[in-house]
């Protein structure tokens, strides 16, 4: 099994749901109004630093990997250059 870890800016919300289920994810874990500094700058929620992004949880059978990221790379070029768009995948293990 792997969790796959997708930070992303908030518009690009439906694209990421809809990528989950196009691979058949049973369920994930959205955390909201995450602020950082990465790529994509600073990221605060202000009005200096504005942007807001948010991060998926997904656990993922290893056969899924493949087509997740088929699917998160046909994410519009803006989120992927310029905007805040990460996809990061590792083993897991569920002990409960």
């Amino acid at each position: 099994m792997k969790l796959a870890i997708i930070i992303y800016d908030t518009g690009a919300e439906p694209m990421v749901e809809a990528g989950l289920e196009k691979i058949g994810a049973t369920g994930w874990t959205r955390i909201t109004d995450v602020v950082g500094k990465g790529r994509a700058g600073l990221r605060m929620g202000d009005p200096i630093f504005p942007g807001n992004n948010n991060i998926m949880l997904c656990v993922i059978e290893d056969h899924q990997v493949e087509p997740l990221r088929e699917v998160m790379s046909v994410i519009p070029g803006e989120f992927i250059k310029q905007l805040a768009f990460r996809v990061f995948v590792t083993d897991v293990e569920i002990l409960v």
